[in-house]
């Protein structure tokens, strides 16, 4: 599979067996060793990411390619943030930001938005009005703290919805789809108030 990035025609890496991953990451020196522990997912989640199409992965230079959604979430001046996530066998991960959710295959960013927000807060579409959305997204290359030593370039889509119902008070929700690619079991909110 070919990817058009910067006028750049790009390999993007096809891997049959979550064994080809695996010698793939040693062949490119990404030690993932430490995956599954700490802050960090594992292979097999990565590799569960890759089968379900909501990451790719791009082969020279190695890097990890994600399509996601930010849901901006106001109350007032105050806006909702996930303050953790609990994961793996007693993993914790401080995150500080919106909600997000990769976009997959097929998938709008508003869709992706409305998946989100349903299975991280458990909230219906009929308690979302979706105020504005961005078409041209915003591309930032990063470490991602779930796979260390795999670079990741986000391609960052934003929404912004009204939701009724939430608690006005910090508050956790268990995520209510939880399989191998998104191994989340449980998410902490806070509002934090924003100038």
């Amino acid at each position: 599979m070919f990817h058009t990035y910067r006028s750049e025609v790009i390999f993007m890496h096809n891997f049959e067996t979550i064994d080809q991953l695996n010698q793939w990451l040693t062949s490119k020196g990404i030690d993932a060793t430490q995956w599954g522990t700490g802050g960090a997912k594992s292979v097999e989640n990565l590799w569960a990411e890759i089968v379900e199409g909501e990451s790719q992965i791009q082969d020279e230079p190695p890097l990890r390619l994600v399509r996601m959604v930010k849901v901006i979430i106001r109350d007032g001046n105050r806006i909702l943030l996930e303050a953790e996530q609990e994961f793996g066998e007693n993993q914790q991960r401080y995150r500080g930001q919106p909600p997000a959710e990769k976009i997959k295959p097929g998938e709008s960013q508003v869709e992706a938005a409305l998946r989100c927000l349903h299975e991280e807060l458990q909230v219906s579409p009929s308690q979302v009005e979706i105020l504005s959305w961005t078409s041209e997204p915003e591309q930032v290359c990063d470490e991602s703290p779930s796979y260390p030593g795999l670079p990741t370039n986000y391609v960052r889509y934003e929404v912004e919805a009204k939701v009724v119902g939430l608690p006005r008070e910090p508050f956790s929700t268990i995520e209510t789809i939880h399989d191998d690619g998104d191994p989340v079991k449980n998410h902490h909110w806070l509002w934090e108030t924003k100038s």
